[in-house]
C-alpha cells in the first residue's frame, strides 16, 4: 500500500505522475462538494466550519504533494528538502498574482512549469542510492 504521506523512498516518475495527478483530483472533488454545501438551506450557520474543512483539504494536499515530490527527488538522489525551495517558488507566485505584477507572475510560471517538468522527466539512479532500491525493483517498497 502506498503511504503517501512518507518521506522515505524513491517514487518513479510515472507513479509520481499518476499519484500527484489522482490528489489534485481528491482535492478538487472534494472542495466542489464542500463549497456546494453552502449553496443548500441552512447550511450558512456551518460556514465557518465547511471553510475550516476546506482549509484542511487544501493543507493535506499540500502535504501530501510535497512529500509525493521529496520522494520523487530521492529517485535521482537529491535531498527532499529541495522540496521546500520549491514550496517557496510557489509562495512566490501567488505573491506576485495577488500584487498584480503580470511580467512577473508570466516569468514566475515559465520557471515553476520548467522546475516541476524536469522533477517529473528527470530519470531515477539506475542502481540504488542512499535513499533506497529502484522503484518497482523486487522487494522495493511502493
Amino acid at each position: 500500500m502506498l503511504k503517501i504521506f512518507s518521506l522515505r523512498g524513491r517514487l518513479g516518475r510515472l507513479r509520481y505522475f499518476l499519484f500527484t495527478v489522482a490528489v489534485i483530483a481528491i482535492a478538487a472533488a472534494a472542495i466542489f462538494v464542500l463549497t456546494r454545501l453552502l449553496t443548500l438551506p441552512g447550511t450558512r450557520q456551518a460556514f465557518s466550519l465547511v471553510q475550516g474543512l476546506v482549509a484542511l483539504t487544501y493543507l493535506l494536499a499540500i502535504i501530501a504533494s510535497l512529500c509525493l515530490m521529496a520522494r520523487r527527488l530521492h529517485d535521482f538522489d537529491q535531498s527532499g528538502w529541495w522540496t521546500l525551495s520549491v514550496f517557496v517558488l510557489h509562495l512566490l507566485y501567488s505573491y506576485y498574482q495577488a500584487v498584480g505584477s503580470l511580467t512577473a507572475v508570466i516569468l514566475m510560471g515559465i520557471f515553476l512549469l520548467a522546475v516541476h517538468l524536469a522533477i517529473i522527466l528527470t530519470p531515477g539512479s539506475k542502481n540504488p542510492n542512499r535513499f533506497g532500491e529502484v522503484p518497482g525493483a523486487v522487494g522495493a517498497p511502493i
